[in-house]
């Protein structure tokens, strides 16, 4: 009995690791044993087919994702290379209106100074 419930819980594991291509692939093999009159005993082919294409999925599926991130990152990077663009030209845009500011007082004590005011 015991036995059997740890067989039971090893199946019950290792069915909790299968992916989606593994398990179709499973019950194909065992369908097929059926259909021959041959014992299942867990593994077959097409199972071993399901599992590399899931793993081929999975990998996919990462590549896909590391790939977001980076243009994720670059997406980032544009912003913050834009804001710090952004930042220099108010600096230049304050200093030149502090200049204009400046030359402005200087002509108004020109005009003072030719009106005698």
């Amino acid at each position: 009995m015991r036995i059997t419930i740890a067989a039971l819980a090893g199946t019950l594991v290792l069915a909790a690791c299968s992916g989606p291509k593994q398990k179709a692939g499973a019950e194909y093999d065992k369908a097929a044993a059926n259909a021959a009159g041959v014992a299942y005993n867990g593994t077959g082919p097409n199972e071993r087919l399901g599992e590399a294409q899931d793993r081929a999925d999975r990998a996919a599926a990462k590549a896909r994702d590391a790939q977001a991130d980076a243009l994720k990152q670059q997406g980032r990077e544009i912003i913050s290379d834009a804001d710090a663009k952004a930042d220099k030209l108010e600096e230049q845009a304050k200093a030149i209106r502090g200049q204009a500011k400046d030359q402005a007082r200087t002509l108004d004590q020109q005009a003072a100074n030719v009106t005698g005011r």
